[in-house]
């Protein structure tokens, strides 16, 4: 694997805050800050950290670059976060990050991915490309128009 793949904690909330630029702030729910987000899921109480939840920190050459959190329903992944560090996007690293995490999903938070979902906002063009890269179609419109629903199948 080209990534090394590391569960979130509290001690990396000022270094992702830290890529919450305009863009990540306007195209994630985020904009109070990734902890608060994360407190949100983990108190959930369906959430079983680890069992259907996973906040992970991807490091590249020893480095944190990148965060997604995924969620199990239904027996659907749901990736809701994804976010890369500024200074490294637009650089192939998102794609190859969601590409590996689909294809080693196992060794990185012990299932196998076979559907996969994500939600994008529809002027999110970067994101849209990244998600097709790792191998995501466009699936479906919200109904309010808001949102756009890309899908993973394992053929």
């Amino acid at each position: 694997m080209k990534y090394d793949w590391i569960d979130y904690n509290s001690a990396y909330e000022e270094t992702v805050d830290s890529w919450l630029d305009e863009d990540a702030k306007r195209f994630t729910g985020c904009d109070e800050g990734f902890e608060e987000y994360y407190q949100y899921w983990v108190n959930d109480a369906d959430t079983k950290l680890g069992e259907n939840f996973w906040a992970k920190i991807i490091i590249a050459d020893a480095e944190p670059i990148g965060i997604v959190t995924l969620g199990l329903w239904e027996n659907v992944f749901t990736i809701s976060e994804f976010i890369i560090r500024p200074d490294r996007r637009g650089k192939q690293f998102g794609s190859s990050a969601l590409a590996e995490l689909i294809a080693h999903s196992k060794d990185i938070i012990g299932v196998k991915i076979q559907e996969a979902k994500a939600v994008i906002f529809p002027n999110n063009i970067p994101s849209q490309k990244a998600f097709e890269k790792a191998g995501f179609t466009f699936h479906y419109e919200h109904p309010d128009g808001d949102a756009w629903y890309y899908r993973y199948q394992k053929a």
